[in-house]
């Protein structure tokens, strides 16, 4: 892929997810490109998260030792790895249960391209930071829009299925679940602060 193909599928990405999207499948990229990609994508996104943490240092809270994370670019980018292919797992297994026919492996082609459109966001906001700082924060909700948009989509597009609201409200319960399983590992580690008695 050259830069200026690299360019034109971040433009049609925008304009037309589920295009983009089958036009990622029909690269027909090997297993082994889809995770370099993974890993070239959770290594910049650590490092953007860290260069933001210098940039704009957030105040230690003892009972959120979740948010020193950022200041740990190697713990950040694992994390992310993590969270990439959990989220591409459970876009082929729970898609595969309501009848999709999607891939694992195309379902991590299209996460990690959700990641890497998300990652030129990321500059771009952190950019404006320096500048515009209510900027910022504009772009940081546009960005969660984006990334439910262009899940949804991808979802869409990658299992066959027709209905928009359906798989979003699919994308929210599985959010929602795996939400609450994560949080009681994570408090089990003391990643979260306790519940006062």
């Amino acid at each position: 892929m050259t830069f200026d193909d690299f360019k034109a599928l971040v433009s049609l990405t925008f304009r037309d997810p589920a295009t983009a999207a089958r036009s990622l499948i029909a690269m027909n990229w090997p297993l082994s490109v889809r995770w370099m990609g993974l890993f070239l994508a959770v290594s910049v996104s650590a490092l953007l998260a860290w260069l933001s943490s210098q940039l704009f240092p957030i105040p230690e809270a003892e009972d959120m030792p979740v948010l020193s994370l950022t200041a740990q670019p190697l713990v950040l980018a694992v994390i992310q790895l993590f969270a990439i292919v959990l989220a591409a797992s459970l876009m082929t297994g729970v898609g595969r249960i309501f009848g999709g026919r999607g891939s694992f492996e195309d379902a991590l082609l299209l996460t990690v391209w959700i990641e890497i459109v998300l990652l030129l966001v990321q500059v771009v906001q952190v950019a404006t930071s320096l500048i515009l700082p209510g900027l910022s924060g504009i772009l940081g909700v546009l960005a969660i829009v984006l990334f439910f948009w262009l899940t949804v989509q991808f979802t869409k597009t990658l299992h066959g299925f027709t209905s928009g609201g359906k798989v979003l409200l699919g994308l929210i319960g599985t959010a929602f679940v795996t939400g609450f399983v994560l949080s009681i590992i994570a408090a089990s580690f003391g990643l979260l602060p306790e519940v006062p008695q």
